[in-house]
């Protein structure tokens, strides 16, 4: 007989149906490197590419680059994000995790532009 849907038990504080955790195979980082790249009609930075510590929140990332536009947007401007131009990632996300998961090449690309680009 063919027994279907079973599962192993979760290991203690995991649910069910969470996906096992993958074993990292990058060892940890202290900074990450964040290449920032225009999209659109986005002002192209001087500044594109520096250096964050691994442990802050990507809402840094954010907050750094708002600064650097806030001459081309103003006060009240916003500015749209993303990472390896596909999606937007919460903001309260550790850059080392997003790092960890969607580094290219030793940096962590992100795109900005002033208008929203990708869905």
């Amino acid at each position: 007989r063919w027994t279907f849907g079973r599962r192993a038990a979760a290991p203690e504080g995991a649910m069910a149906d969470d996906p096992p955790p993958e074993p990292s195979t990058a060892p940890p980082v202290d900074k990450v490197v964040v290449l920032l790249k225009a999209t659109g009609d986005a002002p192209i930075l001087k500044q594109n590419k520096f250096k964050i510590t691994a442990s802050d929140r990507f809402e840094k990332v954010v907050q750094f680059l708002t600064a650097q536009l806030k001459p081309q947007i103003g006060a009240d401007g916003r500015v749209f994000v993303y990472l390896n131009s596909a999606f937007t990632p919460r903001y309260d996300e550790k850059v080392a995790n997003l790092y960890a998961w969607h580094g290219v090449e030793g940096k962590l690309v992100v795109n900005y532009a002033l208008q929203q680009a990708w869905g």
